[in-house]
């Protein structure tokens, strides 16, 4: 989590204890509600993560004008360090996301077609190095009907099914504003199955229609 070296940082460059144990306890927070965003919001990681550092360093630099306006400039050699490697540590972040942070093809979960509905029964094909080119991965899993089911009913069904956990027309990003990627869900029939195509790609082609 990027605020955990913050608040150690901090509480090394603190120079009052009310102060310090103020603004750790603001710190450890904001991490806590940022992992609570990052569990509802999963497609927000990028946006939740910068939020939580501008933020973390916003109050270590309010603490700092606090402890300053009480006690004077500091002296400390420790304080100077540590404020420095909190500059460090927030510059690598930065520049580190903004160097690695590229978009590129990914396996969208299983999870989020499966489970299907009571009496279908899905296998999920294992992945092999086929199984990504240089803008897509994707990931399939064929989907067999109840005894007798024909195989337009089961197409209707399956397409019914993707359809109430959120794919709309087929494609979705799969990020938010910095995350680009997209997710897509296609269908066909095949040997009285339906194939179930999940693909995750670098491009933004959330406005791809896979699914009528």
């Amino acid at each position: 989590m990027v605020l955990v070296p913050i608040v150690f940082l901090w509480l090394v460059m603190s120079r009052e204890s009310r102060t310090r144990w103020t603004i750790a306890a603001g710190l450890a927070g904001q991490a806590a509600i940022a992992a609570l965003l990052l569990h509802v919001f999963p497609r927000g990681a990028a946006e939740i993560a910068l939020a939580a550092l501008v933020l973390g360093l916003a109050t270590v630099f309010t603490g700092r004008l606090i402890e300053r306006g009480r006690l004077g400039p500091p002296k400390q050699t420790r304080v100077a360090v540590a404020t420095f490697l909190v500059a460090g540590w927030s510059l690598m972040l930065l520049l580190g996301g903004v160097l690695l942070f590229k978009p590129a093809p990914f396996f969208p979960a299983t999870d989020k077609v499966l489970p299907l509905p009571e009496g279908l029964h899905a296998t999920v094909h294992p992945t092999g190095d086929g199984a990504c080119g240089s803008g897509w991965c994707m990931q399939l899993i064929s989907v067999t009907g109840r005894p007798g089911q024909a195989d337009d009913d089961l197409y209707a069904e399956v397409r019914r099914h993707v359809k109430e956990r959120g794919w709309g027309t087929g494609c979705r990003p799969a990020g938010w504003l910095l995350d680009r990627t997209t997710e897509c869900v296609e269908l066909a029939v095949r040997d009285h199955q339906v194939i179930i195509d999940l693909s995750g790609g670098r491009d933004d082609m959330r406005d791809l229609v896979t699914i009528g």
